[in-house]
């Protein structure tokens, strides 16, 4: 009876299947790890770095947890940016979630945190495309600041694929709430101009965002960990002193 309750709901399983062992097993139902890491990665992704970035992530995501506005190029407007708004939220199985938004489009996925770089992967259920990400962070300190690149496609007739330079600056804590981060992260999107103001970029973030390309390196975009921007909260002197 329960072989045919599952088989209604999982194709092709059969009695054969309760003689996996239980990760198999896990696998082909599609749940999750102890971890909080889906099995399905295991096929993509190596085992020792889905430890790693479940270690890496129980110690340091909180320092990641946050509503963000990321500042681009824009691939229409030369010479102006956008803003996305991301939201990155963990919890204590080592998962962290990764969603951006620009109005109307929502992609949403998983991040993984391994040394001081944080890898993202999202899907935009509505187009069915994708987001890839690599973002430079911090050692220690909660994250203020991080830059990085992010591939995904352009909302053009092809679907043309573009890799942007990206700076996030945090704009908020999370509530603690997953409801209310939800909202929040929300709250944001329908808050945020997604064209920035001419003028509202400060020079120096223009500057580094256009300085990922360089003339050592034609057809190459890559931003440097020696240059990069990302840190944590600003030390204020006068508390120092």
């Amino acid at each position: 009876m329960l072989t045919q309750f599952i088989a209604e709901r999982v194709d092709g399983f059969t009695m054969l299947e309760w003689e996996r062992d239980l990760p198999s097993f896990s696998e082909r139902l599609g749940v999750t790890t102890g971890n909080g890491m889906p099995n399905s990665m295991a096929g993509w992704i190596p085992d020792v770095l889905i430890e790693e970035a479940t270690r890496g992530a129980k110690r340091r995501a909180s320092a990641y947890d946050g509503i963000w506005r990321s500042t681009r190029s824009s691939s229409d407007l030369p010479g102006r940016c956008l803003h996305d708004i991301t939201m990155i939220r963990s919890d204590d199985t080592g998962l962290i979630e990764f969603s951006s938004g620009i109005e109307g489009v929502r992609y949403h996925g998983r991040a993984m945190l391994l040394q001081h770089q944080l890898f993202s992967i999202a899907a935009d259920e509505d187009s069915v495309t994708m987001m890839f990400g690599i973002f430079n962070g911090v050692a220690r300190q909660k994250a203020e600041v991080l830059d990085g690149l992010s591939v995904a496609t352009l909302r053009d007739a092809g679907s043309s694929p573009a890799c942007s330079a990206v700076i996030l600056h945090r704009i908020a804590d999370l509530t603690g709430d997953r409801d209310g981060d939800i909202a929040l992260f929300e709250a944001s999107i329908a808050a945020q101009n997604p064209l920035a103001p001419e003028g509202s970029v400060p020079q120096d973030i223009i500057d580094h965002l256009a300085n990922t390309t360089t003339i050592d390196a034609p057809g190459l975009m890559r931003m440097l960990f020696q240059t990069s921007m990302a840190r944590g909260p600003l030390l204020d002197p006068a508390a120092i002193g």
